[in-house]
């Protein structure tokens, strides 16, 4: 006759038997047999090369530089900040400085922001812009567009002028310099002009 005891330690071995086969078929399930997808080997990726985007900013910079054509910049400004637009441009806080399209023709500027574009090769003026040329002509307005490549300012606001000779208001205006003519400007949407008189 089996005593309590036998029966207690057969009991014990066989539960310490079970919990052990369990763990090792949860370990056999987990880590053996547990779901993986194939990758399929159709799909693949190829490049002819790998860009790694850099974000800067910076601030009282001093910026210079050349345009292939002796086009020229030469400015400080607050700050100088990225685009998330064109990693090819940036913005630049209370921009102030002269641009030059030839070594004898350059103005001289300030005014609340500016967009340098490197691609199209212009500058892009906003918000109280002052322009002063080598002549003393000094031109205000709200926004302007300084075209390296084209030789061209373009003012499509409000412009107001003032020269030696008198001052004038327009609706908008294009300020063409080229080596052969010395400079052409057009001023348009109605124009309004007041010549000083001795």
């Amino acid at each position: 006759m089996v005593n309590d005891a036998t029966k207690y330690t057969r009991m014990v071995f066989w539960l310490k038997f079970m919990i052990g086969l369990s763990a090792g078929l949860l370990f056999l399930m987990i880590f053996v047999l547990s779901y993986s997808k194939k990758v399929d080997p159709s799909f693949s990726v190829v490049t002819n090369d790998v860009r790694i985007g850099l974000k800067y900013q910076a601030r009282d910079t001093h910026i210079t530089g050349n345009t292939s054509d002796g086009g020229s910049f030469d400015f400080h400004a607050k700050a100088l900040n990225p685009s998330h637009q064109n990693d090819k441009t940036v913005i630049l806080s209370q921009p102030l400085g002269k641009i030059s399209f030839s070594t004898d023709h350059e103005f001289n500027f300030s005014s609340d922001f500016a967009s340098l574009n490197l691609d199209d090769q212009n500058i892009w003026f906003n918000g109280n812009l002052l322009l002063k040329n080598s002549w003393g002509t000094l031109i205000k307005t709200e926004e302007l567009i300084a075209d390296f490549e084209k030789k061209l300012l373009i003012g499509p606001k409000t412009i107001a002028a003032e020269t030696k000779f008198g001052s004038l208001a327009s609706g908008g205006m294009e300020y063409f310099y080229n080596s052969d003519l010395d400079e052409e400007i057009f001023f348009t949407n109605g124009v309004k002009i007041e010549i000083f008189v001795d």
